[in-house]
């Protein structure tokens, strides 16, 4: 397997670049006070400055960068034929597999599960009836990019949920698609979360169970298998510190299953708003890095991380807004958060991960 590419030397950092801090007083400047605009563009009057806490809110129900713009169109955002009540927002679980669930079949435009481990995953908990649902069959939802702009990319994507829930909508589904306009696939990944699968070493072994998926099955998912990385988004991230980061596994050639002697190396990873502290930089794929300052718990973490991959020569691009709260995802359309997406495409065409030309 080729080596993954790098990033052009003037991206990289030396070791001896000074350290950022978390703490650090950033200068007050002119910045806006409030993340959403006060136009009414986007919010009733009563919501043009939201009190944080309801930002927060937001942001842990999964909605937050729906409701920056992020959002599906409101035909496929809301819930189908009435059957999910409530909100017009995923809630603790996607909409679109509360659906499958109660027997809607599938839902236009989502595609069917793959398993990752169709004869039944490893450490999976019945419930009291002895039955095993969806909750305990980790899978991938596939999203190809189009032949006419398929550059051979591809990405895992991690949705955050505090390992309680999943948003698998604005963190996930819409991730993907926005990949494929750029012509990369987006695989994205239903891990095994609380209360049945309190162990992150379960959702470890998920996350490692679908990048050897990925990588095994890339040509028949058109992808190159030497240009595979991985997104998460708040908790996602913290999956992918400990999946892709901090215990990274090589392919065992004397496995009985083909797929465990697949290693589980990302070639390049994004982090937003999300991670864990880094054991071996050294070892570590080129990375990008999202959040902002006002997100300080999650800030310190990947401040830690941009630090540690500098020291170690790792490329590394961070972007940190001013304002915003926590789980504001894509933000598309956001004029002071809908930039970060692009520049992560940009990044991955520097480094080489879109191929030639692209």
């Amino acid at each position: 397997m080729k080596s993954p590419p790098r990033l052009l030397p003037n991206l990289r950092s030396p070791g001896s670049a000074g350290k950022l801090s978390a703490d650090s007083t950033a200068p007050k400047g002119n910045f806006p006070q409030i993340l959403y605009p006060a136009d009414g563009g986007l919010f009733p009057a009563a919501f043009a400055t939201p009190a944080t806490w309801v930002r927060r809110a937001l942001g842990a129900l999964c909605v937050g960068g729906a409701l920056l713009g992020g959002g599906l169109a409101a035909a496929e955002w809301a819930p189908i034929g009435g059957i999910v009540g409530g909100p017009k927002n995923p809630g603790q679980v996607a909409y679109v597999e509360q659906l499958q669930r109660m027997g809607a079949g599938p839902v236009a435009g989502i595609p069917e599960p793959i398993l990752l481990w169709p004869q039944g995953a490893p450490e999976a908990v019945p419930d009291a009836s002895g039955v095993f649902t969806d909750e305990d069959k980790p899978a991938i939802y596939a999203f190809p990019a189009p032949a006419s702009n398929n550059t051979g990319a591809a990405v895992l994507i991690l949705p955050g949920g505090g390992f309680t829930n999943r948003c698998m909508d604005n963190e996930g589904v819409q991730v993907a698609k926005f990949l494929n306009r750029h012509g990369i696939a987006g695989f994205v990944l239903r891990y095994r979360i609380g209360p049945n699968y309190p162990s992150r070493t379960v959702s470890t072994m998920d996350a490692h169970r679908a990048m050897r998926l990925l990588r095994a099955r890339a040509t028949e998912f058109k992808i190159a298998p030497d240009r595979i990385g991985t997104i998460g988004f708040s908790a996602g991230g913290e999956l992918q510190g400990d999946a892709f980061y901090n215990a990274v596994l090589d392919g065992d050639p004397a496995a009985l299953d083909p797929l465990d002697r697949v290693s589980t190396r990302a070639n390049f990873n994004a982090l937003i708003y999300g991670g864990r502290d880094i054991r071996n930089p050294a070892a570590a794929a080129p990375t990008f890095l999202f959040n902002t300052i006002e997100d300080a718990g999650h800030l310190r973490v990947q401040v830690s991380v941009l630090n540690s991959l500098r020291q170690a020569g790792i490329p590394v691009e961070a972007h940190f807004n001013q304002v915003g709260p926590h789980g504001t995802a894509m933000s598309l359309g956001d004029p002071l958060l809908g930039d970060w997406p692009g520049l992560m495409v940009k990044w991955l065409r520097v480094g080489g991960f879109l191929g030639a030309n692209r």
